[in-house]
């Protein structure tokens, strides 16, 4: 199957995919840390052997993320992972950079987990989703919400039903939340900072605090309307289906 589009250099794009029949594609926190680690060096006209880096240079998961990896693919100004599912915010830096990065990170990540867990076959539900994002479009900064408050449904499934009734724990638990770039956006001084690239995408949020007041207001009843409309406008979107050449590579 081939693209029926390009992806555009210097735009931004939504994407996002999920576990085939929503299967858990994240087990442990070595899993978590398996696709963290390729979010960053997968993002790179460069070629790795991960295995050797691994196993042979013996380097460490923060080590890793320090790397030099040359010019990048795309640059990320989101990611979240959950346990059936992913979402990144990208910027396609290079002509079929997002292509090229999407391919090398599913297969890495696919090839990874079917061996661990003596598993064959397609990991993903079939292509990549994707959504190209305007610079002044409101949805790029809605999403910058969207992204890193999804955590909270694996704590609180109802947490919609449930604002200014426990926000402050909902609160707490996102900034116990390691698997997305939440942590990155308060300013906490962790080594998974280098997975983004903030400066290039629309300054938003100026400061930690604005930040963090845009959050608070995903979780007030005066936003949770505006909240539920745009939830509405992301379950309805028309997406492009990307894939690579072959079944083999589907992501």
């Amino acid at each position: 199957m081939f693209r029926k589009d390009l992806f555009i250099t210097g735009e931004y794009y939504h994407i996002y995919n999920r576990g085939i029949d929503k299967r858990i594609i994240f087990k442990l926190k070595r899993d978590y840390e398996r696709f963290m680690i390729l979010l960053y060096l997968a993002n790179s006209n460069d070629s790795f052997r991960l295995d050797d880096i691994l196993n042979k240079q013996h380097k460490t998961f923060s080590e890793i993320l320090v790397l030099d990896k040359g010019e990048s693919l795309v640059s990320i100004g989101a990611w979240c992972l959950m346990s059936n599912h992913f979402h990144l915010l990208v910027r396609q830096e290079v002509d079929g950079g997002i292509t090229k990065f999407m391919r090398k990170l599913g297969v890495g990540y696919s090839m990874f987990f079917n061996i661990k867990y003596q598993r064959t076959g397609s990991l993903f539900g079939g292509l990549f989703k994707s959504k190209l994002i305007g610079v002044d479009d409101n949805y790029m900064r809605q999403l910058f919400g969207y992204i890193h408050i999804n955590p909270v449904e694996i704590e609180f499934p109802e947490w919609k039903n449930k604002i200014n009734k426990s926000s402050v724990n909902m609160k707490k638990f996102l900034e116990s939340y390691r698997y997305s770039s939440y942590l990155d956006y308060v300013d906490e001084d962790r080594i998974e900072k280098n997975i983004i690239a903030r400066e290039n995408f629309p300054d938003y949020f100026h400061d930690t605090q604005s930040f963090k007041d845009f959050i608070e207001n995903y979780f007030s009843n005066s936003q949770a309307s505006s909240q539920e409309r745009f939830l509405r406008t992301l379950a309805n979107l028309s997406c492009r289906n990307e894939s690579t050449t072959g079944d083999r590579f589907l992501f």
